[in-house]
């Protein structure tokens, strides 16, 4: 009778630790699942930059030559990532003026706003010496 009880005890012991265990994971999975959204322009991967002709590191938020050979995803593709195509903020000429676009209300497409930032951006350099001011409408 006292076997019976040590092995019923021990039976009880691990359905528990089983059932903590399953939980503790399944609570795991459940942290993971409810951040569904990106972290930041890292979660993207690097991209074709099609209004600069660069190649966009989204996490060092730089423009560079593209690889020979390199095979890289338009940065307005709704299929670059899980999560779609690159956001406004991700783009380093764009980051900075994210206050300006919306004060002006601009809404739309990141390539519609990127658009819209450099008309009211434009500058008009001197070919000989290089100053730039800004172009009033």
């Amino acid at each position: 009778k006292k076997e019976r009880l040590t092995r019923m005890k021990t039976t009880v012991y691990v359905l528990l630790f089983a059932a903590v265990s399953h939980a503790a994971v399944l609570g795991a999975d459940n942290a993971q699942g409810s951040d569904a959204g990106p972290s930041g322009c890292c979660d993207w991967p690097s991209c074709y930059d099609e209004r600069t002709g660069l190649c966009l590191d989204t996490c060092l938020n730089t423009w560079a030559q593209c690889p020979a050979k390199l095979f890289l995803m338009n940065c307005y593709s709704q299929y670059l990532s899980p999560f779609g195509e690159l956001p406004l903020q991700c783009f380093p000429d764009a980051a900075p003026h994210l206050q300006e676009a919306e004060e002006l209300g601009l809404s739309g497409p990141p390539a519609k706003i990127r658009a819209e930032l450099h008309k009211l951006n434009a500058k008009n350099c001197h070919p000989r010496t290089g100053i730039c001011r800004p172009i009033i409408p």
